[in-house]
């Protein structure tokens, strides 16, 4: 069930290298596609990850934030307790995006790199032939 590409404007099918040429882009770009779609599916959980990154980041600079320097200022100046709280917040939020970061390096590229491996191969073949 091969398919058969209309030339443009003649409304006729062609045929010869012109479809042969057609539908070499269409398996192409199908391959591409499926290629780039498979590997962004492997970055989702870094992605993920990253998301929950920055949600810990704004929690840091709300309510959570606040809420330890009362209880540090119980105890300690205003001005250290404020140092303090933004480590400790500041530290868990650079931890969660460093463990991202890790999770993204290990994925390849989301680039249809295969496919063109695969398209140069053919090129080859065909040009020694």
């Amino acid at each position: 069930m091969s398919r058969q590409p209309k030339v443009a404007g003649h409304g006729a099918v062609a045929s010869g290298p012109l479809a042969e040429n057609v539908e070499l882009v269409q398996l192409v770009m199908d391959s591409a596609q499926r290629e780039m779609a498979g590997k962004a599916r492997l970055r989702l959980p870094a992605l993920r990850l990253g998301a929950v990154a920055g949600l810990l980041g704004a929690c840091a600079t709300a309510a959570s934030y606040r809420a330890s320097l009362q209880l540090l200022e119980r105890k300690l100046p205003p001005e250290i307790a404020s140092l303090i709280a933004a480590a400790v917040y500041g530290g868990g939020a650079t931890g969660a995006a460093v463990l991202a970061a890790q999770r993204w390096r290990g994925h390849p590229l989301p680039l249809p790199t295969e496919t063109a491996h695969q398209v140069v191969e053919v090129i080859a073949d065909q040009a020694s032939d």
